[in-house]
């Protein structure tokens, strides 16, 4: 089936054509929540992953198939996804971001946000590549703009999402012969829950609704990075590029709360 406002199929490269069975994680908040809408709008067969039950019954009452899961819980992950009949595209959208002020560095703080952001992303991918690699499909993981800069505050985000480039795009190599596609996606700012705690300017900040669009413009594109605004992401990756004394001066500029 097409998807809904684009020409092209889920994953033109995977000739996945019709109905797709779709796992979205993080699927109750920002990004994740309205990628399983605009998912079960277009008719697919959504499997909606998290752990808030009022969200997650919505979007129950919307067409999606509800899976309360702590992705924490490697053994829990594991056994749920198991139980799928069939997986053609796993987007994994769960994170959070939590900022420290120096110097309190806490560690506690620190692994929570690795845990959350990476951990979890290791147990999605655990769960689902047999299901991927018997239906020769996509993986896609959230990375961040945030990973081409390093920002004060962000030390713990920013690593953890620094990790999933890594992870993912070796994963675009390792994978590549067992027929599974692997996209990042690189947002810049979106308007969700998570960024509302942000006091600090968010340009060419996006709605969910067109970080949505983007997402499943580049899935459909079959893009193995899909990155957006490039209003943002092009000149951020072009800083990270020079001296470290230019990219720490703006940094600091950008990161500054007063």
């Amino acid at each position: 089936m097409a998807m809904e406002g684009h020409k092209g199929s889920i994953d033109q490269s995977n000739n996945l054509n019709g109905q797709q069975h779709i796992v979205i994680t993080g699927a109750t908040s920002g990004i994740g929540k309205q990628l399983a809408k605009d998912y079960v709008n277009a008719g697919h067969i959504v499997y909606a992953v998290g752990r808030d039950k009022s969200e997650l019954a919505k979007l129950d009452t919307l067409g999606a198939v509800p899976i309360e899961l702590d992705l924490m819980d490697r053994d829990a992950v594991k056994t749920a996804f198991a139980k799928l009949e069939r997986v053609d595209l796993a987007i994994c959208c769960a994170g959070m971001c939590t900022y420290m002020d120096m110097p309190d560095f806490n560690s506690d703080t620190f692994m929570q946000v690795m845990n959350v952001n990476l951990g979890t992303l290791a147990h999605a991918i655990d769960g689902l590549l047999p299901k991927l690699i018997e239906s020769k499909g996509r993986l896609v993981g959230l990375g961040s703009a945030s990973a081409f800069v390093p920002f004060a505050r962000a030390e713990a985000y920013g690593a953890s999402k620094s990790a999933i480039h890594y992870l993912l795009k070796t994963l675009q190599i390792s994978l590549k012969p067992h027929g599974v596609v692997v996209s990042l996606v690189i947002p810049g700012f979106v308007d969700t829950p998570m960024t509302e705690q942000n006091d600090f300017p968010m340009p060419f900040l996006q709605t969910p609704k067109q970080a949505s669009q983007a997402i499943r413009a580049g899935i459909a594109d079959g893009d193995e990075i899909i990155e957006f605004p490039k209003r943002l992401t092009v000149p951020l990756k072009t800083l990270g590029a020079l001296p470290d004394l230019v990219w720490q001066k703006v940094g600091e500029k950008l990161s500054r709360n007063d």
